[in-house]
């Protein structure tokens, strides 16, 4: 523990170390958790005593050295303390030559570098107390200083330190060990319009060079006649280099006549770059805080920011943010840095075409291969819990600078930690960025921990800490409850009178108790000695996690009959709601598909296109079912259109959770759903748009041949078609040669939906024709892999829905309906989608006609979601027409008994371990203890499927993110064998989710580290899976109870 001021000594034992002579470092890892247990990671580097004399180099420059100038080093010889000590060395100069060597095997060139050292210059020294300074001339090149001497304790072992460095010019560029790069350097490190810039490229053998000034434009362009060895070009800096500009140099050499394959083989170009960087000048504003270093929170604090360097009749602005430095600390988020940002090195913007392979020496009957590389680059719809504090992050702007300054007031909430102002000011030609930071904290401080979350019937833990600050020390008085009385703190309320000293902390532990789903407020009050009352808010949120269950009930509702709906429904069921469709729509539960799709958890680019693609034509019975109004439904296709071009790549494709492409079903998909929106007037950024077309149209054009398969060519087709971009001659070459290759009925269908858009009813009918005939031919497809996400109820959704809008007469439309009406009641996203859009295009938003409701008329369609306050009061549907109608019920909820273990397909087991890998009891937690979750799938048999494993936590627990903390890291654990190839990995505050593709009979097996945080006894969820587009395919685990016991 850490001692009243704050401080902890920890011995450390270092292991044994073979590194005679060589210096090492020790990295450190710390964690100190706060009072609730959770854990704040930072890591410390320092050097590590030797175990015998070491010899120290220390240059006499910084970077490297002009040509022509001596390079001169101090040295010194250290004991194991650190203290001089008496040592006769000797020490050479060398110049390092590298060179590289071609040689060719199985037809195939190969290089090698090859290293050499000419000594330039050596002698001896006898080092003492004082540095030792040796030194020696230099050309340009690179060089290394090695000295050596003879260890003066009982084995007499030699030592030996060496230090490199370039010589010739400023920051010479680093040349990789490749033969096709050219070293290049220039002559300052930073430089200004009018001044004259010196590029130096040495080049191993003669040729002609191309040297270039590029930024995202050619700025300028010089050829020269490059000699082996050094080179200069003479370069004017104007204003077009901007910020900063690239320097390139290109050696072009003419392949040596004399050569053969089998003797040798020179390379033809090689190829260099050098940033120069431009000083900014008056473009550079200088913001400064004027603040204070204190402030108190629950109240406004004033920010003054002064500018200067804002340019005569200019006006600049500002934009101030106040966010606390703990959340900041988290994400790793630095204050922004505009003037990095336009006056630091930006990456290249132009491409450089290279032709390398064009010029290799054709006679091997073989193209040259470019090497390069490169670097590599969505998540979860899922909602974490609220957090149990109001989080500390404002922002104010852009506000106008008056006789540069600029004035702001936060409001401060009630919060206790440091702020950081973060501010970015700009004019019409100048930018700048300021941040300082702002302790905020009560004269006595109340620090709250709460859990995360709870479940109904949990028992937890609120931890308070009151902490004097300043002002009067003596009595205070604390309490804490809830108003609405759904929080049980203490058995009810706390509170308790105490002396606190100056300085002192006390801390208190409360049992807290909970009952119903919610966010439940909790109240912190505080009377300091003075009097003065300090106020904490805190919010506890009260959840479910358990698999939900499902159960929908058709039936008829005769004419002059009428129905009851009860709070029945929701018997051996919590957290339970209910959706009820009368009319045409009830035959296909549109009241559940929409209800489902709009609580999808999760959130990949298709999800994110299913849930929000039928609300683009069924908006009435999203605002009947109160998921959206008029004015709330633009937001949610906005949002639902952001979050699918978050996945979007540079070259227009999409990517599952994350910017990728390879996937052209999927690009078809999200692109339809874009093209959609626009026609219907949502907003589509036009750049996004075009990339998504031009990328269905690039990837049209070089698809390549197939004797089965296409799916995802003929929806590209048909994205194409529906916005008049598709070829007529592609369709129809398709349609009369590649029909009966098309695999799937929805290939077919959108084939012919294609042609029809393009006014062609005979090709047209031909493919539905054919896809009616895939789709009475399919069968139980059982558990396999579909590239387009499919199944036989999804294509025939989808079939429906294409006829009707291709308006062909040869799809039984009533017979299609009726296989969707009688489909599964648990469907994919895919599946609940199409068979919405199959409904809007059949029956279009069908009025309940002669229906009631409460005795009220309906003038729409029947579409409710019910929760067990509405049903307090039974409702009663009632049908007054003449005809018969379909009556649909869906219930949602977590069954008040937790199931046993079940699945259909796949098993789900978790189980838990110690570090080390000995098994674990978790009903039974110390406070503080680390374990290992290990979530074991196992297939019933040889399976295929996209699967998503959830993983919910107790509320004593919380994952050690991997991101956030090494010791989360599972990869050091070496006795688990876990599945690598994972799809997306999230570690939430209240599970652990996880997507994997899975295509054998062998499990997967998944693992995490938790950390116990807060005592108490806690509901354990079951773990589940389930196939994402096979959903009857699933499993649920066994629910538990953990027990976390205090220290």
């Amino acid at each position: 523990r850490t001692d009243p001021a704050g401080r902890a000594a920890i011995p450390v034992d270092f292991p044994e170390v073979e590194a005679e002579g060589v210096p090492l470092e020790a990295a450190f890892t710390i964690r100190v958790k706060e009072g609730s247990g959770r854990p704040v990671e930072r890591e410390l580097t320092v050097p590590v005593a030797p175990s015998g004399p070491m010899i120290g180099i220390k240059p006499g420059f910084d970077g490297g050295l002009p040509e022509g100038s001596a390079a001169a080093f101090q040295l010194i010889a250290l004991a194991p303390d650190l203290t001089p000590v008496p040592m006769d060395v000797s020490w050479e100069l060398n110049r390092v030559t590298t060179r590289y060597q071609w040689y060719s095997t199985y037809g195939s060139w190969n290089w090698e570098p090859t290293v050499s050292r000419e000594r330039v210059a050596s002698g001896t020294a006898t080092l003492g107390d004082d540095p030792v300074t040796v030194s020696a001339p230099t050309d340009w090149g690179r060089y290394e200083l090695v000295v050596t001497g003879q260890n003066t304790g009982q084995d007499g072992a030699f030592v030996s330190s060496s230090v490199g460095f370039s010589a010739g010019w400023y920051a010479p560029a680093d040349a990789a060990t490749t033969p096709d790069m050219l070293e290049v350097s220039l002559d300052a490190e930073r430089y200004a319009p009018g001044d004259t810039a010196t590029l130096r490229f040495v080049p191993r053998t003669a040729g002609k060079a191309l040297v270039t000034v590029v930024s995202n434009r050619l700025i300028d362009m010089i050829a020269v006649e490059a000699v082996a060895g050094e080179n200069t070009v003479d370069l004017p800096v104007t204003d077009d280099w901007g910020a900063g500009a690239y320097v390139t140099a290109t050696l072009i050499q003419p392949l040596d006549g004399k050569m053969s394959g089998a003797t040798g083989h020179d390379p033809t170009r090689a190829l260099g770059l050098a940033h120069a960087s431009v000083d900014p000048g008056v473009h550079a504003l200088t913001p400064k805080f004027d603040v204070a270093a204190e402030a108190a929170p629950r109240g406004p604090m004033e920010v003054v920011l002064n500018v200067e360097g804002i340019a005569d009749g200019e006006t600049a602005f500002a934009t101030i943010a106040a966010v606390d430095v703990g959340i900041l600390n988290l994400t790793s988020f630095a204050s922004p840095d505009p003037s990095d940002h336009y006056f630091g090195q930006r990456r290249l913007g132009m491409s450089l075409r290279d032709l390398y392979g064009r010029l290799i020496d054709g006679r091997s009957g073989a193209m040259g291969q470019i090497r390069s590389g490169g670097d590599a680059m969505a998540s979860m719809r899922m909602q974490a819990p609220p957090p149990t504090e109001e989080l500390m992050a404002q922002f104010s702007g852009p506000v106008t600078v008056s006789n540069g300054q600029v004035r702001v007031t936060f409001d401060l909430p009630e919060f206790n930690g440091t702020v950081r102002l973060m501010a970015v000011v700009w004019s019409k030609s100048g930018v700048g960025n300021a941040s300082t930071d702002v302790l905020v904290r009560d004269p006595v401080v109340v620090t709250a921990s709460l859990p995360r979350f709870l479940a109904p019937g949990d028992v937890g833990r609120l931890l308070l800490e009151v902490t004097h600050a300043t002002g009067p020390a003596g009595e205070v008085r604390l309490s804490a409850g809830s108003e609405t009385g759904a929080v049980a703190v203490a058995g009810s309320s706390f509170a308790h009178s105490f002396d606190l000293g100056a300085g002192e902390t006390q801390r208190f532990s409360l049992p807290v108790t909970v009952g119903a789903v919610g966010v439940h407020p909790v109240n912190v009050v505080l009377v300091t000695p003075d009097g003065t009352e300090l106020a904490k808010r805190l919010t506890l949120p009260v959840q479910r996690l358990d698999p939900e269950v499902a159960e929908t009930s058709r039936f008829t509702l005769a004419a002059g009959e009428s129905f009851s709906l009860t709070s029945d429904l929701f018997d051996g069921l919590t957290a339970a709601r209910a959706t009820v469709t009368a009319g045409p729509l009830a035959r296909i539960d549109a009241a559940g598909l929409i209800d489902r799709l709009d609580r999808y958890p999760y959130g990949c680019t298709e999800q994110q296109t299913s849930r929000a693609l039928p609300l683009l034509y069924l908006s009435g019975l999203a605002e009947a079912m109160g998921l959206a109004d008029r004015d709330d439904l633009p937001d949610r296709i906005g949002k639902a259109i952001t979050a699918v071009l978050a996945n979007q790549s540079a070259s227009g494709s999409f990517g599952v959770w994350r910017p990728a492409s390879g996937d052209l079903w999927l690009d078809s998909y999200a692109s339809d759903f874009l093209a959609r929106a626009r026609a219907q007037g949502y907003p589509v950024p036009d750049t996004a748009f075009r990339a998504a077309m031009d990328n269905l149209r690039n990837r049209v054009n070089y698809y390549p041949d197939f004797e089965v398969g296409g799916e995802d060519l003929a929806y590209a087709l048909y994205v194409l078609a529906r916005e008049g971009g598709a070829a007529m001659g592609d369709l129809r070459y398709y349609a009369d040669v590649k029909s009966a290759d098309f695999a799937t009925p929805l290939a077919s269908a959108q084939l012919g939906a294609a042609l029809a858009a393009y006014g062609d009813p005979t090709r047209a009918d031909a493919m539905f024709t054919r896809a009616t005939r895939q789709l009475a031919a399919a069968a139980d497809e059982g558990q396999l892999w579909r590239d387009d996400y499919g199944t036989t109820l999804r294509d025939t959704a989808a079939v429906l829905a294409l006829a009707v809008e291709a308006g062909t007469d040869t799809v039984d439309r009533d017979a299609l309906f009726a296989r969707l009406a009688g489909g599964p009641a648990q469907l994919s996203t895919q599946e609940a989608s199409w068979t919405l859009l199959a409904a809007h295009a059949v029956l279009g938003e069908a009025p309940g006609a002669g229906l009631t409701l409460d005795g009220t008329a309906l003038t729409g369609p029947l579409v409710e979601v019910l929760s067990d306050i509405a049903l307090a009061t039974p409702k009663v549907i009632a049908n007054t027409g003449d005809n018969d109608t379909d009556l649909t019920v869906t219930t949602f909820g977590v069954p008040e008994v937790a199931p046993p273990a079940s699945g259909n397909g796949y098993a789900i087991e978790r189980r838990y371990f110690t570090l080390e890998g000995e098994p674990a009891d978790p009903s039974e937690v110390i406070h503080g203890d680390r374990l290992v979750t290990l979530v074991t799938v196992t297939p019933w048999e040889a399976s295929k499927g996209r699967l998503m494993i959830t993983d919910p936590l107790p509320a004593g627990f919380e994952i050690d993110n991997p991101n956030l903390l090494s010791a989360g890291d599972i990869r050091a654990l070496d006795w688990l064998q876990v599945t690598n190839e994972t799809e997306t990995v999230e570690f939430r505050q209240d599970r652990f989710l996880a997507a994997v593709n899975w295509s054998s009979d062998k499990p997967v097996r998944l693992a995490y580290v938790v950390r116990a945080v807060t005592p108490g006894r806690f509901h354990h969820p079951a773990a589940s899976v389930e196939d994402m587009y096979r959903p009857t395919f699933r499993a649920v685990g066994a629910a538990g109870q953990v027990a976390v016991l205090s220290e």
